[in-house]
């Protein structure tokens, strides 16, 4: 009589299925993981009591959210928004936002479309860098100018009357005919009527 192997669990095809004792550091390591989930699930889950995912990636958007509007105002507090930036990204920015917005109305020269010629040293609305921001600030509504004042942000609105300030005199072809007053010590271009 064979003798009886407490070990052998199982045999098919001649292989043996053992029951050997599994080594006790994972055993321990296996139990840990099943409390370390209950406790986990109870702790997040069922009590609420930790932030979750969502919590911490609402906390810290709220963080960077708050840090870029302090760089933000620091920033407008720093420009003088009195006279025209001549800084070059502030020229390029300026000119980006009035290709996307402005030029349907005025041209990709600022020549005059529907709305005047931009380059010229005739202003309708005063030419001081301030009135052109109140302008675009605010529009003109009676000459179908809307406010940019809701859509743009005051750094962008600067960009966009920096870059008219920089293009003035530049006298783009085919401009359209002057409108409004002539402001003196400008150079006006001259206009084949």
């Amino acid at each position: 009589m064979a003798k009886y192997d407490e070990t052998v669990v199982s045999e098919h095809d001649g292989i043996q299925e053992l029951d050997n004792q599994l080594p006790r550091w994972w055993v321990i390591l296996f139990k840990s993981s099943i409390v370390f989930a209950v406790l986990y699930m109870l702790w997040f889950h069922v009590l609420g009591l930790g932030d979750g995912q969502e919590q911490k990636y609402a906390t810290l958007k709220a963080q960077a959210e708050a840090a870029q509007a302090a760089r933000q105002s620091d920033l407008i507090a720093s420009m003088d928004l009195s006279s025209p930036s001549s800084l070059a990204e502030v020229v390029n920015e300026g000119s980006n936002i009035y290709q996307a917005n402005c030029a349907s109305c005025h041209h990709s020269t600022a020549r005059g479309l529907i709305g005047p010629n931009l380059t010229d040293a005739y202003w309708i609305h005063g030419a001081d860098f301030e009135d052109n921001m109140q302008v675009i600030s605010k529009g003109v509504l009676s000459k179908g100018m809307q406010a940019w004042e809701s859509s743009l942000s005051l750094r962008q609105r600067h960009a966009v009357a920096s870059y008219l300030y920089s293009i003035r005199g530049s006298n783009p072809p085919d401009p359209r005919a002057p409108e409004g007053e002539l402001i003196e010590g400008s150079d006006s271009p001259s206009y084949d009527l």
